[in-house]
Parts: C-alpha cells; structure tokens; sequence
C-alpha cells in the first residue's frame, strides 16, 4: 500500500521521447515535464521528481527550465522536515525536489528536468530490467499536508521501460537428490552482466555431465522466443549413482556454464532438499513501492519464483503495517492460488515491526492456513498472545539485520531464525558479511547470544526485498550482498512436509548458492536435540560445492573447535571426533566458505549430557 496518495487537479507529466525502451546499466537522457493543473504550486511549494537510476549530491542543482520566467527555483535532493515529514519514503535515493520562490507556478506553468549526464553523480539507467514509472509529486503550498510523505503524486505518470542486455552468463539448477534412471527437472537460464534474464534471447545450448571418467551428451535444446530466457528442460536422466554436475553451453556465444551438485542414489531416500525464499515483498510494503510503483502483486512474485528462480517455495512477507484488510486478503488469495503439492508451496505470511518501533525487531509471521485473521497492532508479546492462542499452526521467523530483543524469544513460535539477507549476516558482530549499512549493536542483540542463552534455533537464510524478484536479489542499492536462500529438508514437496523440515529445524541458510550440506552427529541430523550418555561424538559431514570450497568450519558453543581447508575441492566428505562436554548442553553447527565468496550455515544440533 503506497504511503503517498495520488490526487486529481495537479497536473500532468510527460517525457520525451516517449517510453522509450532503454538497455539496462547504459546511459540515456530524457526530459522530464510536468505542467500545473488548476491548484498551481504556491511559492514555498515544492515538486519531488522521481528519477530512475537517479543519485543525486547534496548540491546538484541540474538543468532545469520553468515556461515562467517570474519563477525561480532550488534543486536538491533533500528537503527539511516540514510537520514532521520529510517529503521521501525510506530506501529511496532517487529523487530531485524543486522549491518554488518568488511568484508561484500558475496553471499551464511547466518545470522541464533534463535527465542526461550533466544531472547526477549517477547518471545511467537502472541495471535492474523494468517498467518503471516517472513519479512527480506536489505538495502545493510547502506544509506537506498530504498523508504519507506530505506530497500528492500527480496521477497517470508516464513509465519508461528499461530491458535486458546482451546475453553475458548462465545457470543452470537441478534438483539436489535425483535417482538413477528417473527423470528430473533441468531450468537452464540465460543473464546479461547485472543478472536480468535475457527474455530475447534465442539460441540452443548443449547439456552433458561428466561421470565415470568421461563427458556424456544429455542431448541439445533450443530456446525460443515464448521460453523468455528460461528453458526447462523435463526429461534429464543419469544412469549412474555419484555426485555429478550439468555443463550447459552456447558454443555460438561461447558460454558455459554449471549446475548446482545433485547427489545421485539407486534408490530414493527418505527426504529431499527443497530451496526457496521465506522473506520477500511486493509493492503491498511500503518500503518496496518506494523504489518502483510498478513492483509485482503477490501474485506474480509467485509466478516469478516458480517459473523464473526455479524456486520450490515462496513466502511473500508483506509488511502488516503496510496492509489494509484488503491487502491481507490479497496476500493470503496469492499464497493459496500459487500453491500446488509435489510441484510449488506458498505460505499465507506477513512481516511485523510492532511496538516499541524495531527495540524488539523485525518478526516474519507464518500459517500453514490461509484463512488467518489480520493483525496489524499492538506490541510484540500481543502478537505473540493473539498467535497462541489461535487454533491454528503458526511459526514466527526473526530476522536479524536490526536489534532483536532475545528476552522476548518464544520457543513454541520461533523456530527458526534469517541469519542472512541481503543485509549480512546476523550471527554476531564477529562474522563474515557484516550487517550493513554497519552501524553499532548491542552484542546482546545477535544470533549467537539466543544460542548463548539456551534458545535452540534452526537458521535460514532469504533475500528480504527482492523488488518482484524471489530467488533473485540481486539490485538491492543500500548493499552489495545478494539476497540469501533457504535449504529445507523434507520428505515432501507440500505445505505440511515443508512446515514439518521448518519447525523441525531440519534446514539451513546459504548466501544463495545451491550448496549441498549434511550434517550429523551419531546419526541426529541437524536442527535436531537429543541427549546421550556417551561422550564420545562423531560429527558428520558432506558439503558438495557450486564452486571451490575454501574451508569448513565446526562451530562449538560459540567458537570454533575444528576448521578444514577445502584444497579447492568442490566435493568433501569429513568426519571428526569430539569428546569433550563443555557444558549441560553442547550445540554444534557447520560454516562453509567457498572460494568464490559463497557461504552456508546449517542448523545447529544440540547434545545434552545425560546424568
């Protein structure tokens, strides 16, 4: 639901040339008009320009004309608060305010912005392919009297269309678990160089893996127009049991690329390996409509999941506060529609920041239902009070890019916790991929001090955003680390299976390469509590990389206890012995670190000692 509200009377915007189609990353210049309507803006108003790929120094002043040559003008891209509002929507660093002085804007009046090289610091398009709509907004009289931010948008705003690039990599998924013989599912899509599929591209690629010694040919495929930079390929087969690797190439473009490790077996196991993202949003949260009005309706961040990330389930997490009753219903109506057993699972969820603002962070709300009621006040223990005593399956996700108030943790509704987005991580101030934008915190407030203090918590790792993207997080502008993903064990691909791996901590979070990892000890799984009488633990396990593996580290009771270097290996199977108990209750839990950057955290497992 959008913060601002548009209004009639304000006026028109236009640009030239209009809605071009513009390349993606390359530089473009276009004019920006807008013409008063019968209100006019008064002197001391102000116009706020939304300017996509626009980043604005404190003091541009730009190329900007006025038809009226009594007005003059400030340009800037900031205004002081006036009553409390400061004339923007949070995350956004793409607009221009023009302030009227002198005499007003008149009917028929217009202010034309040239955007082009001489404007901002940041002058090309945006690297993320869209429609993308040409915001301006009025605040006629200079008191930001308008809700939200204090200005009205000007309605029916012209949209430019910004597209793919040349095709410049690809990749390639397979499921993790296959079985000899039996046919799978092979989504081979192609990018260009800022991760956009390439829905233009046609051309065939050829697949083969390499097992027994030698290259097979898994035969050649065409991509087509209505494929859109996407072709699944259903009928893949390997006839031996291994770990393998799909090669894709286009050897006209000269691109190759590989899949993900799929662990092959003569017969099926008990569980499979799903991946998808639990925390993404639609233009329902405020905080993504701020970057494009043109984001995706629940809906299609589903559709975008299943059919685009190969994804095999989605959560769309809308911010509740954000919601009317409508929307909630709109959220739970996709959720239920995307949902399809053995093939797509969709959970009705909603992210929640109540009382105290953030002091006791950010909650993802999940029900295994979609017929839940809406929730949209109180404090976090109200929350928490409302979901409990609900007659219903719910599972609550903390995530942790700002304070979380561990005093608050609930073991009957949190589970599981987000230990990376694309915010960093939040396991503690000491680990890799630092929270960003890296202001203090409180140690009290990170992942490991819940684990410190008893709570046993499986981890994941999701985008949180995605802007339309599930699976793909890849544009966020307050940060260069990639949305992350989820691992979840399951027996099954449906909703109580995959609610079944979540609330048994039978999961883990990666930076968003498909990294295979298991882990046991004597035989628990992780995620799991268990206790034992013998001190003697023999630790398990199997990372089967995307890329090089750096090293492998065992993480007891918060340090480290064993690490092992990866020697450039993409497979390592290790085991390790441990026959100390520091405490009551030990918990364990695995670090993977790959050469090319990648990362994944399993879930912990705990060991209580028997007295």
């Amino acid at each position: 639901m959008r913060r601002d509200r548009s209004c009639s009377g304000l006026g028109a915007v236009s640009v030239t040339p209009r809605e071009p189609s513009i390349v993606v990353g390359r530089r473009y210049t276009t004019e920006i008009t807008y013409v008063a309507g019968p209100r006019g803006v008064e002197v001391g108003g102000a116009l706020r320009f939304k300017l996509p790929g626009l980043i604005l120094g404190p003091d541009s002043r730009g190329p900007v004309s006025c038809s009226n040559p009594d007005v003059r003008w400030t340009c800037s891209n900031y205004l002081p608060p006036v009553n409390g509002k400061s004339g923007s929507e949070f995350f956004t660093v793409d607009y221009m305010f023009v302030v009227i002085h002198e005499a007003p804007l008149q009917e028929g009046d217009s202010i034309t912005v040239v955007y082009g090289d001489r404007l901002a610091l940041k002058t090309a398009a945006p690297t993320m392919a869209q429609r993308w709509p040409v915001e301006v907004a009025v605040d006629v009289d200079g008191t930001r009297a308008a809700p939200g931010s204090g200005f009205y948008l000007v309605e029916n705003p012209p949209v430019l269309r910004f597209v793919n690039d040349n095709p410049f990599r690809m990749e390639v998924f397979v499921p993790s678990y296959t079985c000899v013989g039996e046919p799978f599912r092979t989504v081979v899509r192609m990018l260009d160089r800022y991760s956009n599929i390439v829905e233009d591209y046609t051309g065939k690629v050829g697949l083969k893996v390499h097992t027994g010694g030698e290259w097979v040919g898994l035969g050649g495929h065409t991509f087509e127009t209505h494929h859109k930079g996407v072709r699944v390929i259903g009928d893949t087969h390997l006839d031996a049991p291994g770990v393998h690797r799909i090669t894709a190439q286009d050897g006209a473009l000269g691109l190759c690329a590989r899949s993900n490790p799929t662990k092959t077996a003569t017969q099926r196991g008990p569980v499979h390996l799903f991946w998808g993202d639990t925390h993404c949003h639609s233009s329902i949260s405020a905080d993504t409509s701020a970057n494009n009005a043109l984001t995706s309706s629940p809906a299609k961040d589903y559709e975008y999941a299943r059919n685009r990330a190969a994804l095999d389930f989605c959560m769309v997490t809308d911010h509740i506060e954000d919601q009317s009753e409508g929307d909630w219903a709109e959220v739970r109506q996709a959720a239920k529609d995307a949902y399809e057993p053995g093939r797509f699972v969709s959970f009705s969820a909603f992210e929640a920041t109540f009382r105290p603002l953030r002091r006791e962070g950010d909650k993802n709300v999940y029900f295994l239902n979609d017929d839940e009621d809406w929730v949209n006040r109180g404090t976090t223990a109200e929350c928490y009070a409302n979901l409990k005593q609900r007659q219903s399956e719910v599972i609550v996700i903390p995530h942790c890019h700002v304070e979380t108030n561990w005093d608050r943790h609930d073991p009957d509704l949190e589970r599981v916790v987000e230990v990376y987005s694309h915010w960093g991580c939040g396991l503690s101030r000491e680990t890799d991929l630092p929270i960003v934008p890296g202001t203090e915190r409180r140690p009290e407030s990170y992942v490991l001090h819940a684990l410190e203090q008893g709570a046993k918590l499986g981890f994941i790792a999701s985008a949180d955003h995605s802007r339309g993207h599930p699976g793909d997080d890849f544009w966020w502008g307050h940060s260069s680390y990639n949305g992350g993903l989820a691992a979840i064990y399951s027996r099954e691909l449906t909703r109580e299976e995959i609610w079944a791996g979540l609330f048994s901590r039978r999961c883990y979070g990666t930076t968003r390469a498909r990294i295979l990892l298991e882990f046991d000890i004597n035989g628990h799984v992780m995620g799991e509590a268990y206790c034992e009488a013998a001190p003697l633990r023999e630790l398990t396990i199997n990372v089967y990389g995307t890329s090089a593996i750096s090293d492998i580290s065992v993480v007891k009771n918060r340090h480290l206890l064993k690490s092992f270097p990866g020697n450039r290996r993409v497979d390592v199977e290790i085991s390790c012995r441990d026959d100390v108990s520091e405490r009551e209750t030990d918990y364990y839990y695995i670090h993977v670190r790959q050469e090319d950057g990648e990362q994944a955290w399993s879930s912990p497992i705990w060991v209580t000692r028997k007295q």
